[in-house]
């Protein structure tokens, strides 16, 4: 009876131990896989954080863009109505100096 029991006793370290190593298996498994989703959800927050980053930057140039061309516009107004200005001025100054108002009364 006495070798039955040693190897009833063997078999069961045995299975302990392909147990154990099953165990840990599965927590490598486990483990790797929680690193992966850890990854994942990283990547997707950086992608997310570069977007919004994104975003902001091409709002501020969009703003700026606006503006200067609102500025452009408005010189461009300045500068013809200048040049409506300094026509009218000349075709007055013209008419006075050559007569041409006295001639038409």
């Amino acid at each position: 009876m006495a070798p039955n029991v040693n190897l009833q006793r063997r078999k069961h370290q045995r299975d302990i131990e392909k147990f154990r190593k099953e165990l840990l298996k599965q927590e490598k498994q486990q483990k790797k896989l929680q690193e992966k989703e850890q990854k994942k959800q990283q990547e997707r927050e950086r992608r997310k954080q570069q977007n919004k980053d994104r975003s902001a930057l091409l709002a501020k140039e969009r703003c700026k863009r606006y503006y200067e061309n609102k500025k452009q516009k408005k010189m461009a107004a300045e500068a013809t109505a200048s040049i409506i200005r300094f026509s009218i001025n000349r075709f007055v100054h013209n008419e006075f100096r050559f007569g041409f108002a006295s001639s038409k009364l």
